[in-house]
């Protein structure tokens, strides 16, 4: 008589969040290809010989085999291989500090939807997945000079994935496209839904939202057209004045914060900007 298998899975996997459990083990949050978000136990994984040591590194990319048990809270992590390592090549502070942040992001604000391997949830995470695919990779090249919009472009394919994109292609209250605003009066308004242009601005009945420069509004829409692919990001070009810097990011901070449930800023920009401020 014949011993029937256990279920098991075999996927790409972006390790998202790992915590100890026990005196060696460990537990760690995927956002996976195939199968969504799923939690592992790692047994023994915390000791220095460990070959599951290297698969619950938070950033990397990894091939991942864990057994599929619908009734089980945690899978049994069993093996598998590291892809891609962002921290290979050297951690700087910058790198560090959105690549956490990133995770982070991903790990509290999740595309909406059912529950199972088949199902809405299960779609959007795959989708999101390559999403963030995409980021890591980028984000870890050495030609990568613009880590700041590369962020940004992510925070905004996240929006997209929830289908919050700002809509920054015409005014959201009268639909007047570009070449019928006034620059110097334009606003970036999360609870319209995005760019409002400054003849609703003086005309009132909105509330105003923040100033919106030249320059920010040629990202946005930027990235509205080409999400996390937009020219230049994570490619070779200058880096973001860091007064356009902070306008980009508090624009999207606010955007987020007003429309996804479970976000705040993560701790890892918070110390970056720490960084920021302290050196002028």
């Amino acid at each position: 008589m014949g011993v029937m298998s256990r279920p098991a899975a075999c996927t790409e996997a972006l390790v998202l969040r790992v915590w100890p459990c026990g005196e060696t083990s460990a537990v760690a949050s995927l956002l996976t290809l195939d199968h969504g978000y799923i939690k592992v136990i790692a047994k023994a994984a915390r000791g220095p010989r460990s070959s599951l040591r290297p698969l619950i590194e938070p950033g990397r990319l990894v091939t991942v085999e864990f057994s599929l048990d619908p009734g089980r809270e945690l899978q049994f992590l069993r093996g598998g291989g590291v892809d891609l390592d962002p921290m290979g090549d050297g951690a700087t502070l910058e790198r560090s500090a959105y690549l956490l942040g990133a995770l982070e992001l991903v790990d509290r604000c999740r595309p909406m939807g059912g529950v199972g391997p088949h199902d809405g949830e299960a779609a959007a995470a795959g989708d999101l997945f390559a999403v963030c695919g995409r980021f890591v990779r980028m984000l870890s090249s050495r030609t990568c000079t613009r880590m700041a919009l590369l962020f940004f472009a992510f925070e905004w394919e996240l929006l997209a994935r929830h289908g919050l994109a700002p809509e920054v292609s015409a005014c959201v209250t009268c639909g007047r496209d570009r070449t019928e605003w006034e620059a110097s009066t334009l606003r970036f308004n999360p609870a319209e839904g995005g760019v409002v242009c400054g003849a609703c601005v003086l005309g009132g009945g909105v509330n105003a939202g923040q100033p919106l420069g030249e320059e920010a509004l040629d990202h946005l829409r930027d990235m509205a057209r080409g999400g996390i692919d937009l020219d230049g990001a994570g490619g070779e070009g200058p880096a973001l004045s860091r007064p356009l810097r902070r306008e980009l990011g508090g624009l999207l901070h606010r955007f987020l914060g007003y429309h996804l449930p479970g976000y705040r800023l993560p701790a890892a920009l918070e110390l970056l900007r720490a960084r920021k401020d302290s050196s002028g």
